[in-house]
């Protein structure tokens, strides 16, 4: 029997859940600044690019399917394999600026990666203003999670300026290694045998699921209806198109974490926080506020401390963003206590309903995805809105020897979802990525601004009060007209000794001096 690589279990549902509208690939925008390197053009990129690409296998590989989707494809190597399918160029029109930018990138991710290559492009992108260059990186997310993202952008890059030496890729990712072409006898025995381990294997996961949820019920069931959190529909929940858009921002690292300091939160809360803020108002503006707090989706990485592999270790869980409550000290403080919980529970082990949706075959969970409503996919999966937090490189990084000023990631909308946020801290930044479903999210730009200015009000609650006290100067006391002594304190001016009506009265609660 010929040696198989067969997609992952944690991978089935990109390639599943993918449709005409929904995308299942993400990208990286990178602004680069070639000022140092007046050889930099298309050319000397391709070149860089090529040699970088060819020290990582997965990049030659590309998806075999299992006829009618009854098993995950397999992973085997591109034959016809070639360059010019996956580096290519464009220019922006006049004037190059955030907005042209933004219009073309999402235009580039608004296409579908080839099934019938490998799953990955990267475009050069000229005429920005101040003559900077931008870069796309575009791949599916079946081949690797946001953490293995940036390990290939490790072996893709540089983390010093100039020409550099030949580079050698991990051995985690060199290493990789892609199947044969199963035959067809081979694919539909080992098919049949997964389908036969399916109902049993669904049934435990299913119990191990709706086994608390049974006990809150009938143990607990006053309880369980308290701490059920209702999942309101926003705005931005919705049909979902096959068109995009996209903006992005770039926060102080500092002082995201003197507000993370401030409060005793995690950098993630405070970035949720944000979030919930840039939000909030935007729907305060442009819409109605749900009454009910809206809740986000957030990843959680279950990789290990040693994991190099360009793969998905990921599953998630949902937390609230707290927009029901004006005070954003409070919000923050009802974000960070669900979100440690939430995380917990991620850690855990036990199992969720992704983890269904991954022991099935293609099939199944493009029927399951289909079928979901698009109108009532914010209670079915249990959030209104994605956010995603990536951690990235401290440190410069350039790419065919141009500097990476920034680095916005564009990452995935799913059924009736309209927003996603990923944010990836890159040196003393956290630059985010936000995209939208246009039709549903008109006027999506003031959300970038909207992060801007939620910063800076929790900077503001972060400050300590200087505020100045005038020093008090002593005034004489005028003397009585009658006695020609000064009045007694406790009596009020326009008051005759002896009179207490309109004395000053000591305020409740306080002692008197």
């Amino acid at each position: 029997m010929s040696m198989t690589t067969q997609l992952s279990r944690e991978a089935v549902m990109f390639v599943a859940g993918e449709t005409d509208s929904i995308y299942q690939h993400v990208a990286l925008l990178a602004i680069l600044d070639a000022s140092d390197s007046p050889e930099f053009d298309f050319k000397h990129f391709r070149q860089h690019c090529m040699e970088r690409a060819s020290l990582i296998p997965q990049f030659h590989w590309k998806l075999h399917s299992v006829p009618m989707g009854l098993d995950r494809p397999y992973w085997v190597e591109d034959r016809h394999f070639s360059f010019d399918h996956h580096i290519k160029h464009i220019a922006l029109p006049a004037p190059g600026d955030k907005a042209t930018l933004c219009e073309v990138a999402a235009h580039l991710y608004c296409k579908h990666l080839d099934r019938t290559r490998p799953l990955w492009e990267m475009w050069l992108i000229e005429g920005l203003e101040d003559g900077k260059f931008a870069y796309l990186q575009k791949f599916h997310h079946c081949i690797m999670d946001g953490e293995g993202a940036l390990k290939l952008m490790g072996t893709l890059c540089d983390f010093e300026p100039g020409p550099q030496q030949s580079k050698n890729a991990d051995k985690a990712i060199s290493d990789a290694r892609a199947g044969d072409v199963p035959s067809y006898t081979e694919s539909t025995t080992k098919a049949w045998q997964h389908l036969a381990q399916l109902p049993g294997e669904a049934a435990r996961n299913a119990v191990d699921i709706l086994r608390p949820k049974i006990l809150e019920q009938f143990v607990w069931p006053r309880k369980a209806k308290a701490d059920r959190p209702t999942v309101p529909t926003a705005c931005f929940n919705g049909p979902i198109s096959s068109d995009r858009a996209m903006t992005f921002a770039s926060l102080s690292m500092a002082e995201l974490k003197a507000v993370k300091e401030h409060f005793g939160v995690s950098l993630n809360d405070v970035v949720l926080a944000l979030v919930s803020s840039a939000v909030r108002n935007y729907l305060l503006e442009r819409a109605d506020l749900p009454p009910d707090p809206l809740r986000t989706n957030i990843p959680v990485s279950l990789r290990v401390s040693g994991d190099e592999q360009l793969s998905n270790r990921v599953t998630n869980t949902t937390v609230t963003l707290a927009t029901d409550l004006d005070d954003p000290a409070a919000r923050l403080q009802a974000i960070h206590e669900e979100s440690e919980q939430a995380k917990a529970r991620a850690h855990s082990g036990a199992p969720g309903m992704i983890e269904l949706f991954q022991m099935m075959p293609p099939i199944m969970v493009s029927t399951l995805m289909d079928s979901l409503p698009e109108d009532q996919a914010p209670q079915m999966m249990g959030a209104n809105l994605i956010v995603s937090n990536v951690r990235g490189s401290p440190v410069p990084m350039y790419m065919a020897a141009a500097r990476m000023e920034k680095m916005y990631p564009m990452s995935i909308l799913t059924t009736g979802i309209g927003i996603n946020f990923t944010c990836i801290s890159y040196e003393d930044n956290m630059d985010f990525g936000i995209v939208v479903e246009p039709d549903l999210v008109p006027g999506h730009e003031t959300l970038a601004s909207g992060l801007e200015a939620a910063l800076e009000e929790y900077l503001a609650l972060s400050r300590p009060k200087t505020a100045t006290r005038r020093k008090k100067v002593a005034k004489p006391r005028k003397k009585s007209p009658a006695t020609g002594k000064a009045r007694p304190k406790s009596v009020a001016a326009g008051t005759k000794p002896g009179d207490k009506s309109k004395a000053k009265k000591p305020v409740a609660g306080r002692k008197r001096s």
